[in-house]
């Protein structure tokens, strides 16, 4: 029996040295054809996260030079997508929301300093008097993304499956508490698209999926494009799907080594002007030449909608994402990215008149490489442009040997020359780097990059409460007292801001303090019936018998 077991256990290895060895042999794929297909496969999966579903379309010039479709569009059925499948296209929609803006800008029905009081007279003051529709389009509005919704006590999961009028999300919005002051910086957020969907339909007296239709949809002939409702998108679209990698024994009754479920529905009213619509490459390939023919729009409105603000957003574009960039530094585009659970989209025009269009039912996909890789191949390029001198940040050791944080900036400094705006490294960097200088006892500059990041980076809740928790299990756990005192100053009014520094106390023993936050943290939670305020009042009671103690 023994015998027997050690042979399996032989073949498993042998088996799986056999599949490594054929990955990591296997030959670079050619042509655009080649790397789809290896996306498609398990054998390139882990550098686009999950394997490829969808179609790609690619254009020289103005004429299209690739386009297939590849996976299924509902793996029940095994309903094969096609090139004509049509796909929920999430933040792409803010291009053409952009676009109907613009367009009644030209008519003179919508000024792009007018306030959004003169709109939407029924929003908070505080907000509708200050807010434009320029930043709006920009993402300088102040206004939050989806996670503002936690501050105000709803559950992204109670919002999605949520049914509101126009009028009634625009309400649900301004009840977020604002997270700039309006103008002041660069802050992606979805609820901005919201609230000029609700402006255009104020000021056309119209339905965005009735605007849509007359202003965009039919004068470009689009056979597959549009705002559906939630039965039309569940009949006519590409079911969603969502894949994680998995490991150990879940990994031998894995598909390509990974588990892939289906999305959970969504609202259509939720998703609305800022990530609602459906579209096909095809039809996306016709807008993307209308825009740059002007077909819709004058050449002098359509070089503002194209004007670089902060962070390189223009009105529903972005200039030259420092993701591509950092790939190929040689490379100048406009492009936008959409992500919905269970759906992946991007829209890339390259200044050299390259087009790259995909649009996938799966989620988290990595768009940069996808079209970098399909970029290179479709320009007969070779994988030897991207920006050089990134430092090993592995530990404190190898990041003093490449160069420490004066090759870090260096690095980042030429990304945004490149870019055409400042580039900051990653949250994620920020806290490795933080991390290592903390562990090698180099506490100033340690703090001096805490600083810098508090000051510059202008960090969400979520973010602030990550870095807070990231250290208070670590081995510096008083390290992060800042990030949890700094996301009360933020967000002042956020029950779980006040409950995250609450917690901190009471790791630290500070009993007397936790209870301040604690209670705190119940009383925001009572104004707004946060979901988590029992639990607030069970840290509160926890707290309180530790200080009797």
């Amino acid at each position: 029996m023994k015998k027997h077991i050690l042979k399996i256990c032989l073949t498993i290895v042998i088996a799986l040295t056999v599949l490594g060895a054929y990955i990591a042999f296997k030959p670079e794929p050619k042509t655009i054809g080649d790397l789809m297909e290896s996306y498609e496969n398990p054998g390139m999966r882990i550098k686009i996260r999950s394997p490829f579903s969808g179609t790609v379309l690619v254009a020289k010039k103005g004429e299209i030079i690739f386009e297939e479709a590849y996976g299924e569009e509902d793996r029940v059925k095994k309903v094969p997508n096609t090139i004509d499948t049509k796909y929920g296209i999430g933040s792409v929609t803010k291009q053409f929301t952009s676009m109907l803006i613009m367009q009644l800008v030209e008519e003179n029905k919508i000024k792009l300093h007018d306030t959004i009081n003169k709109y939407l007279p029924y929003l908070p003051a505080e907000k509708a008097n200050h807010i434009t529709i320029h930043q709006l389009l920009s993402h300088t509005s102040g206004l939050p993304h989806y996670t503002g919704l936690q501050a105000i006590g709803v559950s992204l999961k109670d919002f999605g499956n949520t049914r509101y009028s126009p009028k009634a999300l625009a309400e649900l919005i301004g009840k977020t508490h604002l997270v700039n002051k309006p103008g002041s910086t660069y802050y992606y957020s979805s609820f901005g698209y919201d609230i000029l969907g609700v402006i255009l339909e104020e000021v056309s007296g119209k339905s965005f999926a009735e605007l849509l239709d007359e202003k965009i949809v039919s004068p470009l002939k689009l056979k597959n494009t549009g705002f559906g409702t939630n039965q039309y998108i569940s009949k006519e679209l590409a079911k969603g799907y969502s894949y994680r990698e998995v490991y150990g024994w879940d990994w031998w009754t894995s598909e390509h080594g990974g588990k892939t479920t289906e999305a959970p529905f969504r609202d259509q009213s939720t998703a609305y002007a800022a990530g609602g619509m459906h579209s096909t490459v095809k039809d996306l390939f016709i807008w993307s030449q209308a825009v740059k023919s002007h077909k819709l729009l004058s050449p002098e409105l359509t070089k503002v909608m194209l004007t670089p603000n902060m962070h390189g957003h223009c009105y529903g574009w972005v200039r030259n994402w420092d993701d591509i960039i950092e790939k190929n530094i040689n490379v100048r585009l406009y492009g936008h990215g959409g992500a919905l659970t269970g759906n992946s989209a991007f829209i890339a025009m390259y200044d050299d008149e390259t087009t790259i269009i995909y649009l996938s039912n799966r989620s988290n996909l990595r768009a940069e490489e996808i079209l970098h890789q399909i970029y290179l191949r479709a320009n007969n390029l070779k994988d030897e442009y991207s920006l050089k001198g990134y430092p090993d940040r592995s530990s404190y050791k190898t990041f003093k040997e490449a160069g420490g944080m004066y090759t870090l900036q260096d690095y980042f400094n030429r990304l945004s020359e490149y870019s055409g705006y400042k580039v900051n490294p990653s949250n994620s960097t920020m806290y490795g780097v933080m991390k290592i200088h903390l562990e090698a006892g180099k506490i100033k500059v340690a703090d001096s990059l805490k600083t810098a990041f508090f000051n510059s980076y202008n960090p969400d809740e979520n973010t602030l409460n990550q870095f807070g928790y990231g250290f208070l299990y670590s081995d510096n756990p008083n390290y992060a007292l800042e990030f949890f005192k700094e996301n009360t100053v933020k967000h002042s009014q956020s029950s779980n801001a006040w409950d995250s520094l609450g917690e901190a106390y009471l790791t630290y023993k500070d009993y007397e303090k936790a209870v301040i936050c604690y209670r705190k943290a119940v009383a925001l939670g009572e104004k707004v019936a946060h979901k988590s305020l029992k639990l607030y009042k069970e840290n509160l009671q926890k707290a309180e018998n530790k200080l009797k103690d």
